[in-house]
């Protein structure tokens, strides 16, 4: 029996490869869409949510959640900013991502936003967004919430400690930080601010509250509802690609 199971494993696997970028492919949510004995690869970014919506709980509350070590490090972050604004030496249960979150929001001491800022690749291909983007997101949340507080992850910390360095409730992750670090950092906020890209767009569906997204980005999608989920918050139409001039 075991000399069959190797025989069997070594075959090849027909693979069906389709190309899709940010794109839905609808066949692959209907029963039985692929061949049994078939494997196929779907290439891109995987970055429409309707190809998961159905396991939307899963994926934030089992497969893209923190571990241990780094819900431990994160909240320090968390601790040490309730000190500095609330003089308050917070103890947080972390049995497992969200009920850390869950400690976060239910505190009502502050509602926290995450904010992502890319820059270091986007600058040159006009991807980045303006700063004047940036603080007209702030300001809406400023305006809605009456205490808030912004934490930044960015790919140039430098230059976002620069640019916020005047605003007492934004503060950045620390350089120490990973990409992981940051992007679970993102996620235990309640509402998010993204200017674009597949991490900032990851950061605002896991934090799962409004998100305010830059339409600067072209998304790569014929159809706008394929990329952006209805609670994504934006104004006016959208980017389609780099190149030209279609939007939706």
């Amino acid at each position: 029996m075991f000399n069959s199971v190797v025989y069997n494993i070594s075959k090849p696997i027909p693979i069906i490869v389709k190309s899709a970028g940010c794109e839905y492919i609808p066949e692959l949510t209907r029963p039985h869409a692929l061949s049994s004995g078939y494997v196929f690869e779907l290439q891109g970014y995987w970055q429409s949510y309707l190809h998961f919506s159905k396991y939307s709980d899963d994926i934030r509350e089992r497969i893209f959640v923190g571990k241990k070590s780094v819900l431990e490090k994160v909240s320090k972050l968390f601790a040490d900013l309730y000190e500095k604004m609330f003089g308050l030496k917070c103890q947080f249960s972390l049995e497992n991502h969200q009920s850390f979150k869950k400690q976060l929001m239910n505190s009502n001491l502050t509602t926290w936003i995450g904010i992502h800022v890319r820059r270091t690749d986007f600058v040159s291909i006009n991807f980045s967004s303006s700063n004047e983007y940036l603080f007209t997101a702030i300001k809406y949340y400023t305006s809605y919430y009456s205490n808030v507080h912004f934490i930044v992850a960015s790919d140039d910390k430098p230059y976002c400690e620069n640019l916020f360095r005047n605003r007492s409730n934004i503060s950045i992750t620390p350089q120490s930080f990973s990409m992981g670090d940051d992007l679970i950092t993102l996620s235990l906020c309640e509402h998010s601010i993204i200017t674009g890209g597949t991490f900032g767009w990851w950061a605002g569906y896991l934090a799962n509250g409004q998100v305010l997204h830059d339409k600067i980005y072209p998304s790569g999608c014929e159809r706008r509802e394929q990329y952006y989920p209805p609670w994504y918050l934006i104004d006016g139409k959208v980017r389609a690609y780099r190149q030209g001039n279609y939007t939706l």
